[in-house]
């Protein structure tokens, strides 16, 4: 790389980190390319030319984000592609704890966005791609039966997680119940296509949750 193409990257990785920074205090509305090029002590003309957009800058964040989720997943000791898929709540669920302010001012918007084009190019279709891919690597791995549509599941994997997600977000549940909720929802959905031994796995799973949360909802009920 020539010292001028090391220089653009470095301003571009400024104007990225400087986007990450204001997400944290102001959300993705108000979130403004004048500031962003004041906080990467840029030009206004320097973002635009590097990104030509306010869209532009956040998808090359929200891409960030979801390539360090992928790389934890992948990397993750998981026995088999059934169990990646429950270790990625928890890993989803690390990184939420680790910056609780970036992730509830970016879902947010994307789980009240009102229909917003942007968020769902930029934040539910690659993340329909990615649940799409984990149950298409089970179903190959023998763990779900061939006629498990990786689509529809997919589609339900991102459902279940955006409405769980939607209380954290909001302060209703803590990350401790999040993980169990998406895991309870996921358990449920997938035990039908399951593979026999896997669906035992998944039964008794969908058994367990189901007790451990009807008792935090008395437990909610008495102490509210």
């Amino acid at each position: 790389m020539s010292r001028r193409e090391q220089a653009k990257d470095d301003r571009r990785g400024r104007i990225v980190e400087a986007a990450c920074s204001l997400l944290r205090e102001v959300g993705v509305e108000a979130l403004s390319m004048k500031a962003v090029a004041s906080r990467a002590d840029v030009s206004l003309s320097t973002v635009y030319n590097l990104f030509t957009s306010k869209q532009a800058v956040l998808a090359v964040v929200f891409d960030r984000d979801l390539e360090t989720f992928q790389q934890l997943v992948e990397a993750a000791p998981s026995s088999d592609p059934l169990q990646r898929i429950f270790d990625s709540i928890e890993i989803a669920a690390s990184l939420y704890l680790a910056d609780p302010q970036f992730y509830r001012a970016t879902m947010l918007s994307w789980n009240g966005g009102g229909g917003d084009r942007f968020l769902d190019v930029a934040l539910r279709q690659p993340r329909n791609r990615f649940w799409r891919k984990m149950i298409s690597d089970a179903v190959e791995g023998g763990h779900l039966k061939p006629r498990a549509d990786p689509d529809v599941l997919g589609a339900l994997a991102v459902q279940i997680f955006g409405g769980v997600l939607s209380e954290w977000i909001s302060g209703e549940i803590s990350l401790e119940r999040l993980k169990m909720e998406i895991s309870f929802g996921f358990a449920t959905a997938l035990a039908p296509f399951a593979t026999p031994l896997d669906a035992k796995w998944l039964f008794e799973m969908v058994s367990d949750l189901h007790d451990e949360l009807s008792e935090m909802r008395r437990q909610d009920e008495a102490a509210a």
